[in-house]
């Protein structure tokens, strides 16, 4: 339990792209199995990010700024990390995208053409987004942007 506690927005983050890893390799032709599996694996965020909205507490936030900080060297030369954190407003729109996404997969069970493709982008969407509203270093956050800006477009 202490590895969920201290690695929560990373699993918050990265518990989509898994859910679309194992989308991505299941069989095509099982459609209804695919859209279970992708409502199931958009509630995993979900859970995560209100167990993240139980834990906040608003006066630490107020006193430093940010909770459930990791901070990870990535790219010494340049000052680059793998730097995450939520402080209120952040934390809302995690909330409101966890909670948002397993509604629009829901909504979107009527897809019929290419159902495995959609279901796992739509999944690496919520991690750009996820990871957009998480991260404290700027190019973390050009990648998540720009890898969640991508499924919106194609």
């Amino acid at each position: 339990m202490d590895f969920v506690q201290s690695n929560l927005l990373t699993l918050l983050v990265f518990s989509p792209l898994a859910g679309a890893a194992l989308i991505a390799l299941w069989p095509a032709g099982q459609v209804r199995t695919i859209r279970w599996l992708a409502f199931v694996a958009s509630l995993v965020p979900l859970g995560l990010a209100l167990d993240l909205w139980l834990r906040f507490n608003r006066a630490a936030a107020a006193a430093t700024g940010f909770l459930f900080v990791q901070d990870i060297p990535w790219y010494p030369a340049i000052g680059a990390s793998y730097h995450v954190g939520v402080d209120g407003i952040s934390l809302a729109m995690v909330l409101l995208t966890a909670l948002l996404t397993p509604l629009a997969v829901l909504i979107s069970f009527s897809i019929k053409d290419r159902v495995r493709t959609y279901m796992a982008l739509f999944l690496a969407l919520e991690t750009g987004l996820l990871g957009v509203f998480v991260s404290l270093d700027f190019l973390l956050f050009f990648i998540f942007w720009r890898s969640a800006w991508c499924r919106c477009i194609s």
